[in-house]
């Protein structure tokens, strides 16, 4: 495992890290926490483990940029995502005891985290209001939340409905990233790493897709471009009431 520490440009949209962090703070309180994101910024390649589980770690890592996965492994190598991680989304890998990674970290792009250790964040909130810890619970509460949808499906749900979940849950999850995002979006994803996401094999994962775009609610290709065709379809399909969900899983920041 390697990985470079950087000074990166943090991005400027609304939902962006910097943004969740320091939306109401004063502009001292934004100075700090950008300075912290920069002093403990990191790059790791596509395909790399940050964290192995049962590795020491700290207790959080803000995504600033790509895509990360939390995954579980029997002995076997067979793999389960516990959750995928977009930009402005915070890892809480710890145990209780705060050191112990509970699961692994994988890098499913490049990405760029900030590794932040507790007694920074600490010296955070001793000099400004309890903004950060507000941040982290608001986005562990979402990320609690579309786990539960998940493993509602993953335990009761067909094919069908684990993959037009899925595809429902990412769709939201990238359009409040992106104020210009319309009905196509990329995965970046192999079919083996959704299979592992919604409790399938690669092979079920495909011929469900195949079969939601003969239905006529999407389109895609082999290096997983979709364009959602038919919302209110897939959303049935899924199970789901659409503003609900996106109530629950989707920080209140990210909601306007």
């Amino acid at each position: 495992m390697s990985h470079t520490t950087s000074v990166m440009k943090l991005r400027t949209h609304p939902t962006a890290p910097f943004d969740l962090l320091t939306h109401g703070l004063s502009g001292p309180a934004r100075t700090r926490i950008t300075a912290l994101l920069h002093r403990n910024a990191r790059r790791y390649t596509a395909g790399s483990d940050i964290v192995r589980e049962g590795d020491n770690t700290v207790p959080f890592f803000w995504v600033l940029d790509g895509w990360v996965a939390l995954n579980k492994s029997l002995e076997d190598g067979h793999v389960q995502t516990i959750d995928i991680i977009l930009p402005s989304d915070v890892i809480t890998p710890a145990a209780w005891e705060r050191s112990i990674s509970t699961f692994d970290v994988h890098a499913l792009t490049d990405i760029t985290v900030s590794a932040l250790p507790l007694t920074d964040l600490d010296s955070l909130e001793l000099a400004d209001p309890p903004h950060v810890w507000a941040s982290i619970r608001n986005l562990s509460a979402a990320a609690r939340a579309r786990i539960a949808e998940r493993v509602l499906r993953l335990g009761q749900g067909s094919a069908e409905m684990r993959v037009a979940y899925v595809l429902t849950e990412l769709y939201l999850r990238i359009s409040a990233l992106d104020d210009d995002q319309n009905m196509n979006f990329h995965l970046p994803l192999t079919q083996q790493q959704i299979g592992e996401f919604a409790g399938l094999s690669s092979v079920h994962v495909c011929r469900t897709l195949r079969r939601l775009s003969r239905g006529g609610l999407i389109d895609t290709n082999d290096h997983l471009n979709i364009t959602i065709k038919d919302l209110d379809g897939l959303v049935s399909i899924a199970g789901i009431e659409l503003n609900r969900l996106k109530a629950e899983i989707l920080p209140s920041e990210t909601q306007a």
